[in-house]
């Protein structure tokens, strides 16, 4: 039988090579994953510091700087062109 020298540095470089590749294979492939999981955790929520309320409508008088109370001083209940004639 051929003896065979206990150490062989060719081959131990190999393993190294070897190794520290399927290392940074692995810690990209967990780089990948956790990223995309990050993203998909929470979709469709929004983290704010006050609560939703519900729709409230514009004040129309306080838009346009006309009151209610005044079409009901001019004594008739037409509005618009028609009541000034």
């Amino acid at each position: 039988m051929p003896c065979l020298p206990d150490f062989v540095l060719a081959s131990e470089l190999m393993k190294i090579r070897a190794y520290s590749l399927a290392f940074v294979k692995l810690a990209a492939a967990t780089a990948v994953t956790g990223g995309l999981a990050g993203c998909a955790g929470a979709r469709g929520k929004v983290v704010v510091d006050s609560p939703a309320l519900p729709y409230q409508a514009p004040d129309i008088s306080e838009i346009t700087g006309i009151d209610d109370d005044d079409g009901d001083s001019a004594g008739g209940s037409a509005t618009g062109s028609a009541a000034a004639k």
